[in-house]
């Protein structure tokens, strides 16, 4: 054998996991890459910065850092911040690093920073998924680090969707295994950072109708939701301000679909505002009963639940969110993107999915981030039905009665031969 060979097959731990030095030095590589790859969209100014990011850094700037938190939103031109305060307490934060830093790069740093952070929680729930693989796990860490709308969210868009998504990340995984109080807490704080975080709830509710999670510990979501708002209230920001952030949020748009590929793009947008309000809560409702059904079925179906099961259920429960609720912006499917990846990693048959999310999901950003040519909607609405149906087929095929896992442990045979 080579030396180098010796060399790369060389064993490191790292956490409770051994791996060959070839992997460990493969993932510095993908890291490395990874980050000049973002670099690169560094320079990329977008809508969303220049019109919302590029002012709060202003007004933070202007307000000297931390007074910038007692500043009621609205009120006057000091602050027009219209996000969580967890968000505020990261600019005021840049605002005292920034050390001559363009305040762009400073934004888009923080988010690419989450963007390794979500591949780190990625890599470690298809290990786990896949029962300790761990090629299968250092590959979806390197489908995250090059995943075009991951790095475009943050680089380019300098949108900071892979914060919340990390928590939620987290938090999934820490259900997988049974750490009911941890899983709450990182929901509670992906919470507490973008109300989006909310998608994940279905699932929640389901696994805690199959007694798979402790329902319980929910007392975490509003203890961590409102000890965030502490600082801005000490800063002087009224309570009442900070606690209604959210239900500001939930009016601020009445577009039925704000250019994601939902069931909503096949209704004309030339309607009136008063239909449109009628449309949102109708879709809200129908969206209800949706999960309603769901729930039912799931929880009168006697089935084990494996990780691969709750992986496929977040997924499939967060795209159902997404496509049946209106008023849905293109960055709201960011969560199950993301997840589609360790998905793709069980299965070379499941791949299709996480690549067809990806180019839907690129045709919306570059209409946003670029102008891109594409102006119909509805054939993409169409995709992604095909792909929720997919995904529930599947869902369905993992629900095998208890009774027929028994039969197969005694009898020794497939549960396909039964």
């Amino acid at each position: 054998m080579r030396a180098i060979d010796k060399f790369f097959n060389n064993e490191i731990e790292v956490g409770k996991v051994t791996i060959k030095m070839f992997d460990f030095l493969f993932v510095i590589a993908l890291s490395c890459l990874g980050l000049i790859y973002r670099f690169a969209f560094y320079n990329i100014l977008s809508g969303d910065y220049s019109t919302a990011f590029a002012d709060w850094m202003r007004e933070c700037h202007e307000a000297g850092g931390f007074a910038y938190l007692g500043i009621t939103p609205g009120v006057s031109d000091a602050s027009t911040f219209d996000y969580n305060c967890m968000f505020q307490y990261i600019i005021v934060i840049l605002h005292y690093i920034g050390g001559g830093i363009s305040d762009i790069y400073l934004i888009k740093t923080v988010s690419v920073i989450f963007d390794f952070v979500c591949a780190v929680a990625v890599m470690r729930i298809t290990f786990h998924v896949t029962g300790g693989n761990v090629n299968k796990a250092i590959m979806s860490y390197a489908a995250i680090m090059f995943l075009p709308t991951v790095a475009l969210n943050s680089a380019a868009w300098g949108q900071n969707d892979s914060i919340y998504t990390a928590f939620i990340l987290l938090s999934l995984y820490h259900a997988m295994n049974e750490h009911d109080n941890r899983t709450f807490i990182y929901m509670a704080i992906a919470y507490s950072f973008k109300q989006q975080a909310i998608f994940f709830m279905p699932f929640i509710i389901i696994m805690w109708l199959k007694n798979k999670i402790k329902i319980r510990y929910i007392f975490w979501i509003p203890v961590i939701y409102i000890l965030a708002m502490v600082p801005s209230a000490i800063a002087g920001r009224p309570w009442g301000d900070l606690l209604g952030i959210y239900g500001k949020q939930v009016t601020m748009f009445s577009r039925l679909s704000m250019n994601y590929p939902s069931i909503y793009t096949i209704i004309t947008t030339d309607i009136e505002k008063y239909t449109r309000r009628g449309l949102i809560l109708g879709g809200t409702v129908c969206t209800l009963m949706i999960f309603g059904s769901i729930a039912y079925y799931v929880y009168k179906k006697d089935f084990k639940i494996t990780s691969r099961y709750m992986l496929t259920l977040a997924i499939f429960t967060m795209e159902v969110c997404t496509f049946c609720l209106p008023v849905m912006h293109e960055r709201y499917g960011y969560i199950p993107e993301v997840m589609a990846v360790i998905y793709g990693m069980l299965n070379y048959k499941k791949m299709p999915i996480c690549a067809a999310l990806q180019v839907i999901t690129m045709i919306t950003y570059t209409r946003y981030l670029f102008g891109s040519t594409v102006t119909l909607l509805w054939p993409l609405t169409m995709a992604m039905l095909t792909i929720i149906l997919l995904l529930g087929y599947d869902l369905y095929k993992q629900m095998i009665p208890e009774t027929v896992i028994k039969v197969t442990a005694n009898t020794g045979k497939s549960a396909g031969k039964k």
